[in-house]
């Protein structure tokens, strides 16, 4: 909220205070119930117009750790608050009016400074209702709105006082508690209806039609399938949205960012307002490349497929590598890998597909000898000793971890050529194992160790 918005509340506490010492001036004059009543309202508005400052300020503040949306929501809370003042401001005007209606009543007097006084603050208070929407509609404050409906109404309302002054000073004298009752069920609604869009503010309520305009707008963005858990929420001016978009799974993430940019331009657009989008991408199905792989693996004799391509101007061209049971002839693989693409053609309406044959040998993996791999590794020249650990990974494989010690003077090309020498030895002894090796420099308390 800007400083525009803080200066208008500021401007309106000056402007009630005055407006209460004019009123208070009347009634010592008229006596009348009424003004009496307009004394207390004014009273209200000065409390009011303090909270709307209030409210103006702390929305202003920047997000932080604890809000990280910023601090709007004071706004709408202390509009609620304002609004539940006004009120009771108003409930006890009824109260008195219809009290002195029931109980008696006497002629006020009607001096014509009195209503020259009352048309006055009329006229001021017009101008600061307009003044206040106007701001409050443009910095969106629901505390400035309800000020604004608030003084609007005051000024009609003490036009009002003016002309029952007149009459009842002079014909019916009735006609002044009568009259503070009806204004007062006369205003009491518009405060209710401010109160109303301050809660609703404050329990994340939007205008249904706003969310199915989101949800159509992302519906009908390119490459979108589906979309899912559309939500909103006001944070003062702020709008904040998020759903769930299902995706064409064929998109690159460089498309489906494009298409996610686009959605979340529309969004604002239909928003009309800062927002803040925020759109959780899930693909649409099964893309074609998992589709073929699992047509694949439906055939019999064929263990997996992997290195999965589409290619061609029109995508429709697909190349994949089978891994077939390696105990078979080539004439069998090779008719497995003919069914499979025929069936993947068929299936996913492609124009060419080519499988490529990889075999799979199933042989037991025993851990090697770790004693055995020391020895070799210490029978590497240039090598004074060796500490070898093995690590059994979670796909099954096996990880060698070898240390050797070497001559601290040795070059650092030939530590490298030592490492590719011990290297070669590893792979003579432990075939199916990935080893690592590092060269260090001989430390005469280490013996060699095994793990």
């Amino acid at each position: 909220m800007s400083t525009r918005a803080e200066s208008a509340a500021a401007a309106s506490i000056a402007v009630s205070v005055a407006t209460v010492a004019v009123k208070a001036f009347v009634q010592l004059v008229t006596g009348s119930v009424m003004v009496a009543a307009e004394v207390v309202d004014s009273l209200g508005d000065v409390a009011t117009s303090s909270v709307s400052l209030l409210a103006v300020r702390l929305s202003r503040r920047p997000p932080d750790a604890d809000h990280p949306y910023g601090h709007a929501k004071y706004d709408s809370l202390l509009g609620l608050l304002t609004s539940a003042l006004l009120f009771e401001a108003e409930a006890y005007v009824l109260f008195r009016s219809a009290r002195s209606l029931l109980i008696g009543y006497a002629a006020p007097r009607a001096p014509a400074v009195a209503l020259w006084a009352l048309v006055g603050t009329s006229v001021v208070n017009v101008f600061r209702s307009a003044a206040l929407w106007a701001v409050g509609r443009g910095e969106e404050s629901r505390v400035l709105q309800s000020e604004a409906l608030n003084y609007g109404w005051d000024a009609g309302r003490t036009l009002v006082v003016a002309g029952v002054l007149l009459i009842s000073s002079r014909v019916a004298p009735w006609l002044d508690p009568a009259s503070a009752i009806v204004v007062s069920l006369t205003v009491m609604p518009s405060t209710l209806r401010v109160a109303y869009w301050s809660a609703t503010d404050l329990l994340d309520r939007v205008d249904p039609g706003l969310v199915e305009s989101i949800r159509e707008v992302l519906s009908s963005a390119p490459g979108v399938r589906w979309v899912e858990r559309v939500r909103a929420r006001r944070v003062g001016r702020l709008v904040l949205v998020d759903a769930v978009v299902g995706v064409d799974p064929e998109l690159t993430t460089e498309q489906a960012s494009r298409v996610m940019m686009e959605a979340h331009w529309a969004v604002e657009r239909i928003v009309n307002s800062p927002c803040d989008v925020t759109l959780a991408v899930r693909p649409a199905g099964e893309s074609l490349a998992v589709k073929a792989a699992r047509i694949a693996k439906s055939e019999a004799g064929v263990i997996g497929a992997h290195s999965i391509e589409l290619y061609g101007p029109g995508r429709d061209r697909l190349t994949l590598h089978l891994v077939i049971d390696g105990s078979l002839r080539l004439g069998e693989a090779d008719e497995i890998a003919r069914r499979v693409e025929r069936k993947i053609a068929k299936e996913l309406s492609l124009r060419q597909v080519v499988a490529h044959i990889d075999h799979f040998v199933q042989r037991p993996r025993p851990d090697p000898d770790l004693e055995a791999v020391r020895r070799a590794v210490e029978s590497v020249p240039s090598v004074k000793w060796a500490r070898v650990m093995s690590v059994r990974c979670a796909d099954g494989g096996l990880r060698l971890e070898v240390t050797v010690g070497a001559d601290p003077f040795m070059s650092l090309a030939e530590a490298n050529r030592l490492a590719h020498e011990v290297q070669a030895a590893l792979a003579e002894v432990a075939p199916d194992a990935v080893a690592v090796v590092r060269v260090t420099t001989v430390d005469p308390g280490e013996r060699s160790t095994v793990g």
